[in-house]
């Protein structure tokens, strides 16, 4: 699944492909700054064995990682982004970054608001209070409300100094962890380690959570709007609606608390498994107990459990908060969040936390993908401009159905899905007609008249008759039931487009001064006079038989019914209904004394609409 999600998220790299806006060569000088997100900490593997890379949890799986690699192009990768930088931390990678620059990313503000803290006081202390963890976010409100959006325009405007004229700075927002609406979640646990249950991870809890990670990208956003841009184009790249389309968040419904459980593929972060323990792991997992139970903190150390040892340690000297995940990777680097508390042992332990343990609450290989490809379809929106041409309009999967429109054309649909099947059934293979384009129109000169066509793009080159006839049905489908609010017993096809990525479907219904309403019961006029040696019909209809001249409805209705001896046929399309509302006029001879056994009883109009609600009868003397 994860598999599929990337490949619709990269359609604007495989499928959009042949505009001047997928030119990446324009990128040779490419930056990425910023705090974990855009480090990638725990995303693949570590960028390079440098100090730096080690120390600032850098990761090959990130999405500058990924956006370099598609790109292909870069002669010079600037990677300073290092996990626990703060604004002014941030502002010194940009510093140090030399000029002449194309494009930079950026996420910045997270480590400001003492988000991490957020998460343990709330989430992962397991002695966590109520008042702690309102205090922590009332903190984070006030410092965004306060100082962020001034910290990000400094930013950006340091960013812009490095730039050449028309590169592009995209500045990369954060996405909501939790689905919300779920119970399951409050009776996992979350803290950790285990030293207590923690607070639970309540609906309102994590509604709040969600609300403040909105309440920064909003900051975000109108930060960079109100930013002034001397030599680059500045976007913004949100990406925190897809998890929720996609069931990539936390405390999604029916998710196991194993993060490595199948239910989970689509979750875009890393978390831990918040399975609820026995009693006996709260202060003894992950370790086991010797002897009597008793357990030293040399035993915790030598485990390889710092964090435990960190906690008990700080519970039973009672002076000091629970040390917390992200601030000993913040003083593992030598970075202070400002106004974040920190627990007094952290220190002795920070040496000790391994990357598997700061990245949970950041972005996994998926998520990093997401972040890449909004962040690359931002630069082609943002390049368009820069170029003059019109913007991308990458659409994965897109339909238009033609009564939703205000279209008055309408057809058969039993006719209109039959002839899809024959239509799609000669588009197999190579890419179909002239220039990737095949077209077929049937029931020509009929009220009926249709017209199928498939285009490729995008590099497209096969395709299979089943995907043809799936994306054929599902426009025949728009209106089959009704869909645009109308009464269609009759199932009337109306038509309409559908795009999945570079292939364009259409069906295109030619008659557009049809009765309207479309009718849902077919209706006629018949007159039946004796003529000595046959009877003689006129037959007037509307609503049925509008696609074959009668030769597959009314003429094989009246053989069924009295035989061979029809004579003098004719049949008739009018080019607009006449002052009855009729679209088509028969007339016919047959045998003598045929009305009553036939007509009059409407035996052959109901055989030949299909349908029993035609009435009327035929008036005469035949």
């Amino acid at each position: 699944m994860k598999t599929q999600l990337s490949l619709i998220l990269t359609c604007l790299i495989a499928l959009c492909r042949g505009q001047s806006f997928d030119d990446w060569s324009w990128v040779k000088n490419f930056a990425a700054v910023g705090d974990s997100f855009t480090a990638g900490i725990g995303a693949g593997t570590l960028w390079d064995q440098s100090d730096g890379s080690t120390s600032c949890s850098r990761y090959d799986g990130s999405y500058p990682a990924i956006m370099n690699r598609i790109m292909g192009g870069v002669q010079n990768f600037y990677y300073p982004a290092c996990s626990g930088d703060t604004s002014d931390k941030i502002m010194t990678q940009i510093q140090n970054l030399p000029s002449g620059l194309d494009l930079v990313v950026m996420t910045a503000g997270g480590n400001d608001l003492c988000l991490s803290n957020i998460i343990y006081q709330c989430i992962l202390k397991g002695t966590g209070t109520e008042s702690s963890c309102q205090a922590t976010i009332s903190n984070a409100l006030s410092v965004a409300s306060n100082a962020l959006a001034g910290n990000i325009q400094a930013l950006l405007q340091a960013i812009d100094a490095k730039m050449n004229k028309n590169g592009i700075i995209v500045l990369v927002e954060y996405a909501q962890y939790f689905n919300a609406d779920t119970s399951s979640c409050a009776s996992e646990t979350w803290s950790w380690p285990r030293i207590g249950p923690g607070l639970p991870l309540s609906t309102s809890h994590r509604s709040q959570f969600n609300s403040l990670v909105t309440t920064v990208n909003g900051i975000l956003e109108n930060a960079a709007k109100g930013t002034s841009m001397s030599n680059a184009k500045l976007v913004t790249a949100n990406w925190d609606a897809w998890a929720p389309l996609t069931g990539g968040q936390f405390c999604e419904n029916g998710a196991s608390p194993r993060p490595w459980d199948s239910t989970n593929n689509n979750v875009m972060f890393y978390k831990l498994d918040t399975s609820p323990p026995t009693l006996e792991q709260y202060y003894t997992n992950p370790i086991k107990a010797r002897g009597t139970g008793n357990v030293t903190f040399d035993d915790l150390f030598a485990e390889e459990d710092p964090f435990l040892a960190a906690e008990l340690l700080a519970v039973a000297d009672g002076k000091a908060d629970i040390v917390e995940p992200w601030e000993l990777v913040v003083h593992k680097r030598g970075i202070t969040a400002p106004n974040c508390p920190h627990g007094f042992v952290q220190n002795a332990v920070a040496s000790l936390l391994p990357d598997d343990i700061g990245k949970i609450f950041h972005p996994n290989e998926l998520g990093h993908e997401v972040i890449a490809s909004f962040a690359m379809d931002q630069i082609r929106g943002a390049r368009a401009e820069i170029l003059g041409i019109s913007g991308p309009g990458c659409v994965v999967d897109q339909l238009t159905c033609a009564g939703s429109t205000g279209s008055h054309a309408y057809a058969t649909g039993s006719v209109v899905f039959n002839n899809a099947q024959d239509f799609c059934s000669g588009v197999e293979g190579s890419p179909p007609g002239t220039n990737g384009v095949a077209s077929k129109t049937y029931n020509s000169g009929t009220p009926d008249e249709h017209t199928f066509q498939l285009s490729l793009s995008g590099g497209a080159s096969t395709l299979k008759q089943g995907d043809c006839l799936t994306a054929m049905s599902t426009i025949i489908n728009c209106d089959l039931m009704g869909s645009t609010g109308t009464n269609n017993p009759l199932n009337w096809v109306q038509g309409g487009t559908y795009v999945q990525g570079s292939y364009h479907y259409s069906i295109s219904i030619a008659r557009t001064n049809r009765p309207w309403p479309y009718p849902t019961v077919p209706t006629q006029s018949c007159a039946g006079w004796y003529k000595v040696f046959f009877d003689a019909y006129d037959i007037y209809g509307a609503g049925w038989s509008s696609w074959d001249y009668g030769q597959q409805t009314l003429l094989p209705s009246n053989k069924a019914c009295f035989g061979l001896g029809v004579t003098n046929w004719h049949f008739e399309y009018f080019d607009q209904p006449d002052e009855n509302g009729y679209e088509w006029h028969a007339w016919f001879n047959s045998p003598i004394w045929t009305r009553a056994r036939c007509f009059n009883n409407n035996k052959v109009q109901q055989s030949a609409s299909n349908t029993n609600s035609i009435g009327g009868g035929c008036r005469g003397n035949g």
